[in-house]
Order: C-alpha cells, then sequence, then structure tokens
C-alpha cells in the first residue's frame, strides 16, 4: 500500500505529546490540557483532533511513568527510547500538500519542537517546508490568474493567500539561514 509519509491528525496529537514530554516530564492531566491550548489556540477546537486518546503512548510504550508507586494521577510521565523514536519519526515526515489548518498546525508543531533534531535534519525540514510553500505559491498564483476576469472580491482574497504565503516564504528562508542552510540569492 502507498505511503506518502505525511502525518495524518492523530499523528500531530502524537507529535505534539511527545514533543511536550521530550521538553520535560508532566502528569496525564497536564499534558492532556498543554495538548488541547495548543490545538485549540490554533485550529479551534475539533473532535478529530482532541478525541485522541493520549492513554495510547503509554500503551505503545512510548512514556512511562517515573514513579509508579503514586497514584496514577499524581505520576508523572517521561518520554521512553521508543517514544524518543517515534517523535523523530515524526518530526521527519511530510506535511500535505494543500495548507490548511491541520497542516499549519502540523507545520507549528514541527516548529515548535525543530530544536529536538539534528541539523542536517532540521535544515532538511525547512527545506521540506519551503517546498511545500512554493507548490502552494504556485497553485494560488495559478487560480488568481484563472479568475482575473471577474468576481473581484475573490481575486481580492486571492492576493491576500499569495501575499501571506510569500510571506512565510521569506520567514522560513530566513530561518534556513539562522540554522545553518544557506538563504536564497533572489
Amino acid at each position: 500500500m502507498y505511503r506518502d509519509n505525511s502525518l495524518m491528525p492523530s499523528e500531530a496529537v502524537r507529535l505534539l505529546a511527545l514533543g511536550l514530554l521530550a521538553t520535560r516530564a508532566r502528569n496525564y492531566g497536564a499534558l492532556a490540557s498543554e495538548v488541547r491550548h495548543f490545538i485549540g489556540h490554533l485550529v479551534g477546537p475539533s473532535l478529530e483532533l482532541v478525541a485522541q486518546p493520549l492513554e495510547l503512548l503509554k500503551v505503545e510504550g512510548l512514556c512511562k511513568p517515573q514513579d509508579s508507586q503514586l497514584a496514577a494521577e499524581e505520576q508523572e510521565l517521561r518520554i521512553t527510547r521508543t517514544g524518543e523514536q517515534e517523535l523523530h519519526r515524526l518530526l521527519a515526515s511530510n506535511v500535505r500538500a494543500q495548507v490548511n489548518d491541520l497542516s499549519k498546525l502540523i507545520v507549528a508543531i514541527k516548529i515548535r519542537f525543530l530544536h529536538l533534531l539534528p541539523e542536517a535534519e532540521r535544515e532538511a525540514q525547512v527545506e521540506m517546508l519551503l517546498e511545500l510553500f512554493e507548490r502552494e505559491l504556485l497553485r494560488l498564483i495559478e487560480l488568481r490568474h484563472e479568475h482575473e476576469d471577474g468576481a473581484s472580491e475573490l481575486a481580492g482574497w486571492l492576493d491576500l493567500e499569495i501575499a501571506q504565503t510569500r510571506a512565510r516564504l521569506a520567514w522560513f528562508d530566513e530561518l534556513r539561514g539562522r540554522i545553518g542552510g544557506t538563504g536564497s540569492e533572489a
């Protein structure tokens, strides 16, 4: 079966939770609260994303309690070696083309935990994101050209989307320069 290695919504939640645990141990309630907070502020409430059971992280051995002698609600979870490997796999995965709320969430999570990757992999992720937004820009420009005559409101909205995408490209190009890559010559 073909798989394009792009993150699915449940994997975005998993990436966020594992990234949070990689930065410091948390109890289950705090982890769930931080995941809901981050997702809610980026894409709004989403049953598809919020319903993802974080308990699976423990069942799958991606995190474990630091002190199993404490009551379940008091136990701080920490990421396991297997969890670190899964975090790395998720951080290195693709983002689906056509930029939408879910892909923006995934990009934000990747940027939040980009520092957890080795420099070469950070550079590769930034290059991949640059390519994503370059394709998005081309798609929007093509759509804009198709609507040059007529619906001026649509043309104006597309101009706004094109400007925002160009700004994202400039930001990622600057990021590439900051993490050791070479900025564009243009």
